[in-house]
C-alpha cells in the first residue's frame, strides 16, 4: 500500500480542519502526487452550451493547458465532458481512449487528450460527483500515473469525492473581502490592466492571450476575492494590497 493511503479514513477530518481552498488541495496532493497525479480540476460539471469552467472550479492547470483549452476551443471537443454526460461511473483516460465509455473518441477529441499527453499529462482518473437537487460535479486527477489497480482507484475516488465536497463548501462560504487563495501572477496582471482602464480586448493584446482567457482569469480572480463583479474584485484587491502600486 502506497505511503499516505493507509490512513485514508482520517482524510475527511484533515480537510475538514483546513479552512482555505489551498490548504485542502495541498492535503489532497500529499496523497495523489506520490501516485503520479499532480494536476487537478475539481468543481461543477460545465453546462454543454458553455463548456468552460467559470463558477465553482478549482484547478492547478499548467498555463500551456489553460491557454490552449480556451484558444483552441478544447472545451467544445473535450471527450471527458462527453463521457461525463453519459456515465455515472469513475473512468480513466485510458478507458476513454479505448472507447469504453460508450463511444469512440473522434480525431478532434483525441487531439485534446494528445495535447495533454504532450505536456507530460498522459493519464487521468475522472470521478463524477452527484449530490442533492440534481447537482453534478467532477474531480479530474491527471499526471503520469500508471493505470490504477481497483484498490487504488477506490481510494482515489474516496479522496476525490471528499475533496470536492470540502472545496464546494468553502467556495459557497466565501464572504465579501475574505481572500482564501492567493491570486496567480496572471490574475494579478489582468486586474492591474483592468484597473488601468483597458477593455478585455486591450488586456488580451497587452498580455498576449485571447479574450476568452482574459475572461477566465477574471472569473477566477473574482471567485477568489468573493467579489460580485469585476469592479468589486479590483476594489477588494486594492484594499487588501494585492496589486502592485
Amino acid at each position: 500500500m502506497p505511503q499516505g493511503l493507509t490512513d485514508i479514513f482520517q482524510y475527511p477530518a484533515r480537510i475538514g480542519a483546513a479552512h482555505s481552498i489551498g490548504a485542502v488541495c495541498a492535503e489532497m496532493l500529499a496523497l495523489t502526487e506520490p501516485l503520479g497525479y499532480s494536476v487537478y480540476a475539481i468543481g461543477a460539471v460545465p453546462h454543454p452550451q458553455d463548456p468552460y469552467p467559470s463558477s465553482f472550479m478549482v484547478t492547478n492547470w499548467p498555463e500551456e493547458w489553460r491557454t490552449a483549452y480556451f484558444d483552441r476551443q478544447f472545451g467544445r471537443r473535450d471527450p471527458t465532458l462527453r463521457a461525463l454526460a453519459q456515465t455515472s461511473q469513475t473512468f480513466t483516460v485510458t478507458e476513454l481512449r479505448q472507447g469504453r465509455m460508450g463511444f469512440a473518441p473522434t480525431a478532434k477529441e483525441l487531439e485534446v487528450l494528445d495535447f495533454a499527453a504532450g505536456l507530460g499529462l498522459p493519464s487521468g482518473l475522472i470521478v463524477p460527483v452527484f449530490r442533492a437537487r440534481g447537482y453534478t460535479g467532477v474531480c479530474c486527477l491527471v499526471g503520469k500515473a500508471p493505470e490504477p489497480t481497483p484498490e487504488i482507484r477506490a481510494r482515489l475516488q474516496f479522496i476525490a469525492e471528499h475533496t470536492h465536497d470540502r472545496l464546494r463548501a468553502l467556495s459557497a462560504a466565501h464572504s465579501i473581502g475574505e481572500v482564501t487563495e492567493t491570486l496567480s501572477p496572471r490574475e494579478t496582471q489582468i486586474l492591474v490592466l483592468a484597473r488601468q482602464g483597458l477593455s478585455d480586448a486591450g488586456i488580451a493584446q497587452s498580455a498576449a492571450i485571447s479574450v476568452r482567457t482574459v475572461r477566465f482569469h477574471f472569473d477566477n480572480a473574482r471567485r477568489k476575492l468573493a467579489a460580485r463583479s469585476r469592479a468589486e474584485a479590483i476594489a477588494i484587491a486594492v484594499a487588501q494590497h494585492l496589486l502592485p502600486t
